[in-house]
């Protein structure tokens, strides 16, 4: 097949820049010729029109002429003679095959036309006016062929009463897990998501890091000409999604999945009837499932979303108004949507990306600020399990299996005594199973552990918990099958509601995993003699850890340790997932802490390319793109070439910034007022003379610098460290009556607020030529302010990075990772081993993130300021991106940058440019 040509014009929405061209036609050729991209662009210089009409462009016109060469083939196929030079046996082989290439094309191009024919006729149909009686039968019918399956099983219930069975309430029956058979018994082998299935029509997979960014690319796609034509799909989670108040008004996501799930298989509820007075007087039956999950409206709805560009929050508007179900009706949509809008971790994470039915072969995936993506794909395959989790999933688990014992079939037995061994292995091993008896036969306590930390190999993990034997294939595969997680949690909802585990101090006994089994179950006893009673009060049965009687000092000192899961044997299910991968791929980090809160393992994912492998070698193009992707070496090595990608097929695009070099100054400062060397490194940046000039520094810039002035700090403790110097020596004092300050805060919730602000005083004092003017914020490098927050124009003026941050290097986790890399990756043209460029490569990418956050479009202009002598380093300044590098001033003393910062904003003002 003949290979396409990038346009010479491209559908832009205005007259784009030289270097938007040059994205979008490097950008046509990679997705045409099947090659993997790395794409640099930096903030500000329309990055996401040039993704979105490069790639459309091409999908547009490559969907045209790949039906043009079907016709094209199946005509030739029709018209081909004998070749009269060929051996009889040669050419009845040629034309065998010309007659199933013809066969596959003639197939192909059917379906094509069929959906073709399916969007025109949706198009049509939503010219006419819906009929709304028909709708609400429609809906009447789903709801009666739902409670139809209830009475059946109501029906089912009684005759076995009548025949003398014992027989569980109604709540209860569907707690019970089905028979289970394993794979070999059951002939057929194939995992969930691996169905064949008709995958539709060629896609673009475009995932980026925040739901926020995922809405933005829509929006930008709304104002091109694709908005009217491209069937763009926005998946997300039930937490953004989901319409219906019984779901999203849960705590966590994990709640919401499973009432989801619980009322997607039309679980029955009930309410409690309340008299005039208050008083309650008898259950009431709701209506089961949940009324937006009806098939008929889950189909208009993603009929809906095919015709119509819509992002997140448009679709969950459109959901609302519609009655039905966003989040089904957009994985609904998937199969016959052009462009699927998604987060990274629905992508990235292979079960996930199943369980939506996503087929990755021959489509094409981009994958946009993907300056973390390897971190990124570490963070989502690494699993954390405390202490407290493994033991609030065994009790769960062993309640359920005493209570149930006697109805499950022999294998789901086999496999439910299994989970509770590997769980109460790692249990035994952080130290929560073991104890002594207390002098004078008192009540068992348990020994204080030795706080320690190991970092295991897999096979070292398995062999030292003994569950080494175990299969966990089998295992993982039993509970994806069975379901039980979410049986688990259903079985605590109706007996409790969500488990809540209190951590506790070391001078409360910890109980064993099997003591509050029996707890439960005399309590269970119990409570089915008082029902006998008063039937109409329903037993609350406790579920949890026993904790002893604690002192009110121990109740203070673990107030807010509260967690309040909803299934924590989901987290154990991630772990056994983990464990399954190869040994050399992870390590186990073992932490046994005083206290049970502090006792944890967790999986470390040491080569993120071998969970991007798939996406390599299914994909037909996967394109990664950033602001700043330096080091380019690192995509290319650790995650393309590792994940099996062909050294021919990876290509690199990089472009400068649109902004003229007069609007933009880099200036490095070794220096302070003083002439004291600006040492932030780790053993000097506390030290009070350090902190005294850094103030120094802040308050002559805030001097001359208008608007809003970002600075950022090392990390939280050093921010802490910062504010309380600056508070008692009296430098805050001064910053404040040059501009109003403020601080990043530790929690989310608290961060619009301190944002709002911060924009509001730039507004409200512009006009002042004395006095306070502007804001100065202090933030925190890879903090929620370091990526995807712009500080754009008089938000952001100057950019102050304190010091470089460099990761801890006393973390066991990044020891193991340097020395992984320094065993399988070879060393660098420069001698420098590959642990040692990855730690640089952290700390520059950070720094990277943190100084782009100003400069957001063509007119805009700021100055950047390095603090530390160590940024005039040559490889400090080749680490930095190539628009800032080569504009860069290295500075030897303070009042030479001083000078330079002073007389650029001086231009600035009589340009006009500065308020």
């Amino acid at each position: 097949m003949s290979q396409l040509q990038p346009p010479e014009e491209f559908p832009f929405p205005f007259p784009p820049y030289n270097i938007q061209t040059d994205f979008m036609r490097k950008l046509f050729s990679v997705l045409e010729e099947g090659q993997l991209g790395i794409f640099e662009s930096p903030t500000g210089t329309g990055k996401s029109l040039s993704l979105i009409c490069g790639a459309l462009t091409w999908l547009k016109q490559h969907a045209d002429h790949h039906k043009a060469e079907l016709i094209r083939k199946i005509e030739e196929s029709k018209s081909t003679q004998d070749d009269d030079g060929l051996d009889w046996f040669t050419a009845a082989t040629k034309r065998i095959e010309g007659k199933e290439e013809a066969r596959r094309c003639q197939e192909e191009l059917l379906l094509l036309e069929k959906q073709e024919e399916r969007i025109n006729a949706l198009r049509k149909r939503t010219k006419v006016v819906k009929n709304p009686k028909i709708q609400n039968l429609n809906n009447e019918f789903d709801e009666l062929f739902r409670d139809l399956h209830h009475v059946q099983e109501d029906l089912r219930r009684e005759l076995n009463a009548i025949n003398g069975e014992d027989v569980l309430p109604s709540e209860e029956q569907t707690l019970l897990l089905d028979d289970y058979n394993s794979d070999d018994e059951e002939g057929d082998g194939k995992r969930e998501g691996e169905k064949e299935q008709d995958k539709g029509c060629l896609k673009i997979f475009y995932c980026s890091r925040t739901h926020s960014q995922l809405s933005q690319f829509v929006r930008e796609v709304q104002k091109t000409v694709f908005g009217e034509e491209a069937r763009v799909v926005s998946l997300a989670s039930r937490q953004n999604l989901c319409v219906n108040e019984a779901v999203n008004k849960l705590s966590n996501i994990s709640l919401m999945n499973d009432r989801c799930l619980e009322l997607r298989k039309g679980k029955k509820g009930k309410t409690t009837k309340q008299t005039d007075d208050g008083t309650s007087s008898k259950k009431k039956r709701t209506s089961s499932g949940c009324p937006y999950y009806q098939h008929t409206a889950v189909e208009e709805l993603a009929d809906q979303v095919l015709l119509e560009v819509q992002d997140i929050e448009q679709l969950v508007g459109l959901g609302k108004k519609m009655k039905s179900c966003p989040y089904y009706a957009a994985r609904s949509a998937i199969r016959d949507a052009q462009v699927v809008v998604l987060p990274y971790n629905t992508l990235l994470h292979r079960p996930t990306r199943e369980s939506y039915g996503i087929n990755l072969y021959n489509n094409v995936v981009v994958v946009d600020e993907a300056h973390n993506l390897l971190e990124t794909i570490s963070n989502i395959h690494s699993v954390f399990v405390s202490l407290r989790q493994l033991q609030g999933a065994y009790a769960q688990l062993s309640q359920y299996l005493q209570r149930y014992s006697k109805r499950l079939s022999p294998r789901n037995l086999l496999y439910l005594k299994q989970i509770l061994f590997f769980m109460h292995a790692i249990i035994k091993m952080l130290g929560g199973g073991s104890k002594r008896v207390g002098a004078s036969g008192a009540s068992p306590v348990t020994p204080i552990p030795t706080p320690s930390s190991r970092m295991l190999p897999v096979y070292s993990f398995l062999a030292e918990t003994l569950t080494d034997n175990l299969n966990l294939f089998k295992l993982v595969q039993y509970i994806e099958k069975s379901k039980i997680a979410h049986k688990l949690h259903s079985f605590t909802q109706h007996f409790e509601g969500s488990v809540k585990i209190n951590s506790l101090s070391h001078k409360s006994p910890v109980t064993s995993p099997t003591s509050s089994t029996s707890s439960f179950l005399a309590k269970l006893s119990a409570s089915k003699q008082a029902s006998a009673k008063q039937t109409q009060a329903k037993p609350k049965e406790n579920i949890k850890p026993e904790v002893t009687k604690k002192t009110e000092e121990q109740q203070q000192e673990e107030e807010g340790e509260e967690v309040v899961m909803g299934s924590p044997l989901m987290q154990v299910t991630e772990l056994l997932r983990a464990l399954q991968h190869a040994t050399a791929d992870g390590r186990i980090l073992v932490t046994v802490g005083s206290q049970p809160r502090h006792s944890s393992v967790k999986y470390l994912l040491l080569n993120p390319a071998s969970h991007f492998q798939d996406i390599v070698t299914q994909c037909r193009s996967v394109v990664v793109a950033g602001g700043t992707m330096q080091p380019i070496s690192e995509f290319k090595n650790q995650l393309f070439l590792s994940a099996g990608g062909e050294e021919s097929r990876v290509q690199h695009f990089s472009c400068g910034h649109v902004v003229p070099a007069k609007q933009l100054l880099p200036v490095v400062l070794p220096q302070g007022p003083t002439g004291l060397t600006l040492d932030f490194t780790y053993q000097h940046r506390t030290d009070p003379k350090v902190l005294d000039e850094l103030g120094r520094v802040l308050v002559n810039v805030c001097t001359v610098v208008p608007g809003g002035v970002v600075c950022f700090l090392p990390s939280y403790d050093y921010e802490h460290k910062v504010r309380a110097h600056f508070t008692s020596s009296g430098v805050l004092t001064r910053l404040s009556a040059k501009k109003k300050v403020f601080w990043e805060p530790k929690k989310a919730n608290q961060l619009d607020a301190v944002l709002n602000d911060y924009a509001k005083t730039i507004k409200l004092t512009a006009s002042n030529t004395s006095g306070m003017s502007g804001s100065l914020l202090l933030s925190v490098v890879g903090g929620k302010m370091s990526e995807g927050i712009n500080f754009s124009d008089e938000l952001g003026r100057c950019v102050v990075m304190v010091g470089l941050p460099y990761p801890n290097t006393h973390s066991p986790e990044l020891k193991e990772k340097m020395l992984y890399l320094n065993k399988n990756v070879s060393t660098g043209q420069d001698g420098k081993t590959a642990g040692s460029v990855f730690y640089e490569n952290l700390c520059f990418k950070a720094v990277n993130q943190s100084i782009g956050r100003a400069i957001r479009h063509k007119q805009d202009y700021a100055s950047i300021l390095l603090l530390d002598h160590r940024y005039s380093r040559p490889t400090s300044i080749q680490a930095l991106p190539g628009w800032i590098s080569k504009h860069l001033r290295v500075t030897t003393k303070f009042p030479e940058a001083f000078g330079l910062l002073r007389k650029f904003f001086v231009e600035k003002r009589a340009e006009g440019t500065v308020s």
